[in-house]
């Protein structure tokens, strides 16, 4: 294969890389409101009277606050982050090869964290031609010529076997409780030259013991083969906590990943750069525009049960909206209705009678 032709099938496997894993400005979860309210019930009660009858309604202190990140290299994207946790330095877009990627580092005081790194590595395949120019399996080879990062020579693997792989590197006692495959994150229709993918999920906890951290990481991995030669990337996404803060973490970081959108102004921007590069000259800025920008599901199978009832019941929490706005909160449950007046303090009450009817007070929805 010809140094041009390797660079845009890297080209071109970079653009699928943020298709897979992009995110687009229309996600109906980037509303999710900010701050966030998710508060303890101080057991304040506020009488009033309505028609003779006398009324309370709870107030609900605020918990949980996110804040924006916004990408600080080139503006790419925005993610809505847990208030108190920090984002590391380097997080952001990355170039570490010829096209973009994301790097993020999230970790709070508590311990709790995620991170999540597309693409975390790209490899080249072994082939003949490589071999006899002495790239043999382990060696590392830079088709780009000093532009990207060099890529390491290794045969395709399964994403079960790759997990395994990344346990091994540790530096401290772990203990993996499984491995199990996410045919979810397979696509039915990866294009033409994506000839393998696979995807799995490991959970583990690190440092057994008393003061032991449960780990979740998935991984995602695709080859494109084009003739002989072969590049395949390594996607990860994975969390960790405390054990005994395990339920609340993976409550956060769905709220995070739901909220991460591409900026579709530097995605149009980018699929011009992309044009230029690569010479696609059939290709229209709009299509390879929606590609990047497109959706990706990245949460594992636990995060997936976080719906209402298993909030409710394991968290003991609420979420709910003003359908006026669209805005989100998040509450305690204990209350069977919920109200919001215009400094966004919010009320539960029992009946679904205003406890304030002399005021701005709105019923707020309880989301299914």
């Amino acid at each position: 294969m010809s140094s041009k032709l390797l660079t845009l099938v890297i080209i071109f496997f970079s653009v699928i890389l943020l298709s897979l894993f992009g995110c687009t400005d229309d996600k109906t979860s980037g509303d999710f409101n900010l701050p966030n309210n998710l508060g303890d019930v101080n057991n304040q009660s506020f009488p009033d009277t309505n028609g003779g009858q006398k009324l309370s309604a709870k107030l609900y202190a605020q918990k949980y606050e996110f804040f924006e990140f916004k990408d600080p290299n080139e503006s790419a994207f925005t993610i809505n982050i847990p208030k108190n946790w920090v984002v590391s330095t380097d997080s952001g877009l990355v170039r570490p090869y010829i096209d973009a990627g994301v790097l993020l580092q999230v970790t709070s005081p508590q311990n709790q964290g995620f991170f999540y790194v597309s693409p975390y590595y790209l490899y080249t395949t072994p082939n003949d031609l490589l071999n006899y120019a002495g790239f043999t399996e382990g060696k590392y080879y830079d088709p780009s010529g000093g532009i990207a990062k060099p890529m390491m020579v290794k045969k395709y693997t399964q994403a079960k076997v790759y997990l395994n792989e990344y346990l091994q590197q540790f530096n401290v006692e772990t203990e993996l409780i499984e491995i199990i495959d996410r045919n979810n994150l397979i696509k039915s229709d990866p294009g033409p030259l994506i000839t393998a993918q696979s995807a799995a999920e490991m959970t583990f906890i690190s440092n057994p013991g008393p003061n032991q951290t449960k780990n979740k990481v998935i991984a995602f991995i695709y080859l494109v083969q084009t003739g002989s030669t072969g590049i395949w990337a390594v996607s990860l996404f994975g969390y960790s906590s405390p054990e005994n803060l395990f339920n609340e973490t993976e409550y956060l970081v769905l709220k995070s990943e739901e909220s991460f959108k591409v900026d579709s102004a530097w995605a149009a921007r980018e699929a011009q750069e992309i044009n230029k590069r690569a010479g696609i000259i059939s290709s229209t800025q709009e299509s390879i525009s929606e590609s990047i920008s497109s959706t990706f599901e990245y949460r594992s199978q636990s995060m997936d049960k976080i719906n209402n009832e298993w909030s409710k019941t394991i968290l003991g929490i609420e979420e709910v909206y003003n359908p006026a706005t669209d805005d989100t909160y998040t509450v305690n449950s204990g209350s069977n209705y919920y109200w919001i007046d215009n400094k966004n303090n919010i009320y539960g009450t029992e009946t679904e009678e205003n406890p304030f009817p002399n005021e701005d007070v709105k019923l707020l929805e309880i989301k299914k």
